[in-house]
């Protein structure tokens, strides 16, 4: 910081608690050196003295200020086809599965929460593309999916929707094969067209109420739970399961799980990979 102004822990408890009541994320006990570090380009920017008067500009009425605050102390950290093994997961079972259950003349939506800078949606769309190559064209084509990106970060959201990334971006985690779906464009590449108009992007809370977005047949919501305590947790898989018809999908993040915090989804296993099924519907 342009200086060295301590966090003591009263200011530590304030900021921690206020964070919580914006977004919902758990900053643990010990970890000033993350809130410091966080938000260190955003304390100098507003030129404050303290820590109290960075607490108080979080508790004001400036809304930009709160936005580009919670941005900051968020965790943006995506490639394409992370992890790779739940996209395979994805392809062999989770497509054939939506195509099998998908409703006549309706579209197969899909909502990628906390999607940062669009690296996973876009994934997910290349992967249909690729998929829809292999099924008979009668059955299904890349139109009859739509795909809802969210995250709670403004500016990560409009980085998105250019679908514009650097070489550095595109290569981390793309599979051999892919590289069709992009364009040279300056020093960087654009995502194809076609790829891009699977995807809408739209900021949003996972605090707020989920009954704007929609409904959908399949979530991802991986490696953001983590970030939670149970409470906060529970609720946003229990609204999610309102979102799903009946045998829906969600899928979490490797690290995540549901067993011992809820009875409504039934789990199906792929190697490391585990998918969440809406339980039946008892008539």
């Amino acid at each position: 910081m342009s200086r060295d102004i301590k966090l003591d822990r009263n200011d530590f408890e304030l900021l921690r608690k206020q964070i919580y009541r914006m977004c919902g994320l758990i900053i643990a006990d010990g970890k000033e050196y993350l809130i410091q570090h966080r938000f260190k380009a955003l304390y100098n920017s507003r030129d404050c003295r303290s820590w109290r008067d960075f607490y108080q500009l979080l508790v004001s009425g400036d809304e930009q200020f709160k936005e580009e605050a919670v941005s900051a102390i968020s965790t943006h950290e995506t490639s394409f086809f992370r992890d790779n093994h739940p996209f395979v997961f994805i392809r062999n079972k989770v497509l054939p599965k939506l195509l099998e259950n998908r409703r006549f003349g309706s579209k197969i939506k899909i909502w990628c929460a906390a999607s940062s800078t669009g690296q996973e949606p876009y994934s997910l769309a290349m992967l249909i593309h690729e998929w829809a190559r292999i099924v008979p064209r009668a059955k299904v084509s890349p139109d009859d999916f739509s795909i809802l990106a969210t995250d709670i970060s403004g500016a990560v959201i409009d980085k998105a929707k250019d679908g514009y990334f650097t070489n550095h971006e595109k290569m981390r985690g793309l599979p051999a094969g892919y590289d069709k779906y992009f364009e040279k464009s300056g020093n960087g590449w654009m995502l194809q067209p076609a790829v891009k108009s699977l995807v809408t992007f739209k900021k949003f809370n996972l605090l707020d109420s989920f009954r704007p977005l929609g409904l959908f047949d399949f979530v991802l919501c991986r490696n953001v739970l983590i970030y939670f305590d149970d409470a906060t947790k529970i609720n946003i898989v229990h609204r999610i399961h309102d979102l799903l018809p009946d045998k829906g999908y969600l899928m979490l993040g490797a690290t995540e799980t549901l067993v011992g915090h809820t009875d409504r989804f039934e789990t199906e296993h792929e190697g490391v990979v585990i998918l969440y099924r809406k339980k039946s519907i008892k008539k």
